[in-house]
């Protein structure tokens, strides 16, 4: 794999500025409303220095999106030269459950945007594919390898699988984070490898709709 090119932390800076008032406008309103001139006014930056890094909106919105999510992917699965350890994580889900939510939960403020109405609509099918890959990769691929005994079709057990996933980011980002990382990467793994039912002690206690 090759090295990624070294960003100039000149252009990085104004690059976190921009996203940063493109998510304070976003807690306000509909991303397809926000102008550029409304975003460099709010990062207190020039609209010439915008025109600088990005052709226009849709540019900047992609540009920015595929940072933080490429971010957010070497968080989840760093390289295995890394750590002594790296190894041994590559392995474990719920270290990369661990790794996704402490990540979200440093970019709060942006993922709660970005994952509601007024995000863009590609951010939600964008992180859905990073978990699926990123998080799960190990565990899809065993459910490949398995998919003969399997007693639903494997594609509707790994949609079933991430959009939960998905579902359970967003319920706590908008409660406002009120559990830890650390206990909702938990939590997460027991429900991915052992279902709801069984985690929640529900077997005996609950009526099947059927």
């Amino acid at each position: 794999m090759s090295k990624k090119t070294k960003v100039d932390p000149r252009i990085k800076r104004t690059n976190k500025y921009l996203r940063d008032a493109l998510v304070e406008l976003l807690k306000e309103k509909d991303v397809t409303s926000i102008t550029i001139q409304e975003i460099t006014e709010k990062a207190e930056l020039t609209r010439g220095t915008f025109y600088l890094h990005y052709q226009d909106k849709q540019d900047f919105l992609m540009q920015s999106m595929n940072e933080v999510l490429e971010e957010l992917i070497e968080k989840v699965k760093p390289k295995q030269n890394n750590e002594d350890f790296a190894a041994v994580e590559e392995n474990d889900e719920s270290v990369s459950f661990l790794k996704l939510f402490e990540f979200i939960y440093d970019h709060a403020d942006y993922f709660k945007v970005m994952l509601s109405d007024r995000g863009l609509p590609q951010f939600r099918s964008h992180m859905t594919e990073i978990v699926k890959k990123r998080v799960y990769g190990e565990l899809i691929s065993s459910i490949g390898e398995a998919e003969d005994g399997l007693d639903i079709p494997k594609d509707i057990l790994i949609s079933y699988i991430t959009s939960a996933h998905i579902g359970v980011i967003c319920s706590w980002l908008e409660s406002d984070m009120k559990f830890s990382p650390a206990f909702m990467a938990d939590k997460l793994t027991r429900l991915t490898l052992l279902g709801p039912i069984q985690v929640a002690g529900l077997e005996n206690k609950i009526k099947l709709p059927y």
